[in-house]
């Protein structure tokens, strides 16, 4: 995928993640993963297809994980609105691991097949 097909695409998915964010808690986590993966080829362009799909998920997987840490200090960093989209809030739940994988390798699986087609 070229990089403005991504800037493009993120920008659609940002606004997209806007609307639906209070109406359905599976796809604000589908889209934010899907948003990583593409803020992270979009740097990484050139990078193979297995780095750009295993970095943004972990990437993924750690930021939920960090979920599970209540200290002072960062629940005072979730109460800013931007903070707690890139922080997370809530709980660990299985449903975010599933909506995270399914994103990465859905966007993924997207991306390789734009670039065979491009060759």
């Amino acid at each position: 995928m070229s990089r403005f097909m991504m800037g493009v695409t993120s920008v659609c998915i940002v606004i997209l993640g806007l609307v639906l964010r209070s109406h359905v808690n599976f796809a604000g986590d589908f889209l934010w993963a899907a948003l990583i993966y593409l803020m992270f080829s979009f740097c990484f362009i050139r990078l193979s297809f297995q780095y750009k799909f295993w970095i943004p998920l972990l990437i993924c997987y750690a930021v939920e994980a960090t979920q599970l840490y209540h200290a002072p200090w960062i629940d005072s960093l979730r109460q800013n609105s931007f903070l707690q989209l890139v922080l997370g809030h809530g709980v660990f739940g299985f449903t975010d691991i599933l909506a995270y994988t399914l994103a990465i390798m859905i966007v993924s699986g997207m991306d390789r097949l734009v670039a065979r087609t491009r060759k």
